[in-house]
């Protein structure tokens, strides 16, 4: 599966994201969508290629347009916009049946229709992310180690043996 995601788009979808946003540390904001879609990423059970699209410039004066970041493509818009970006990558991509656009920018879904990607708003996937994360944070609380039938043999015979005393 191939994600095209309107990064500016999605973050505002996480409240803790749009706090700092709103606080304007554009950076760490970047920094929390990132980390979610790596931990998306990897708690999925199949196969994502992310292409993450951010307008504008990486940081002041950093004509960066393309890095890799934890096995994300991600790219900065400079003087141009994120939705000119993932326009430009749906048209030139030979199969764009093949990719799913996460926007809620109706120019953009309009466009993906048009070119027969499947998409889904920002609001549905940030579900699908805070879901997903979610309950592997509960299966991981329940993996835990059950304690040794030992250990609790030994403090269950302490605790008899106080209430006999």
């Amino acid at each position: 599966m191939i994600l095209l995601v309107d990064a500016f788009n999605l973050i505002y979808k996480f409240p803790d994201l749009e706090e700092k946003m709103y606080r304007g540390d554009l950076t760490e904001a970047r920094r929390g969508l990132l980390d979610l879609l790596m931990r998306y990423k990897k708690s999925w059970k199949k196969k994502i290629e992310l292409h993450v699209f951010f307008d504008g410039k990486k940081k002041h004066g950093d004509e960066t347009r393309k890095e890799t970041v934890s096995g994300m493509e991600t790219y900065f818009s400079i003087d141009l916009s994120a939705d000119h970006l993932i326009k430009e990558f749906i048209k030139r991509n030979p199969s764009p049946g093949n990719l799913t656009v996460i926007t809620s920018d109706k120019d953009i879904l309009f466009f993906a229709k048009k070119f027969k990607c499947p998409f889904h708003t920002s609001e549905e996937f940030s579900k699908t992310v805070q879901d997903l994360l979610s309950s592997q944070t509960e299966i991981n609380v329940s993996d835990d180690k059950p304690e040794d039938t030992e250990d609790v043999s030994f403090w269950m015979d302490m605790f008899k043996n106080r209430k006999r005393n």
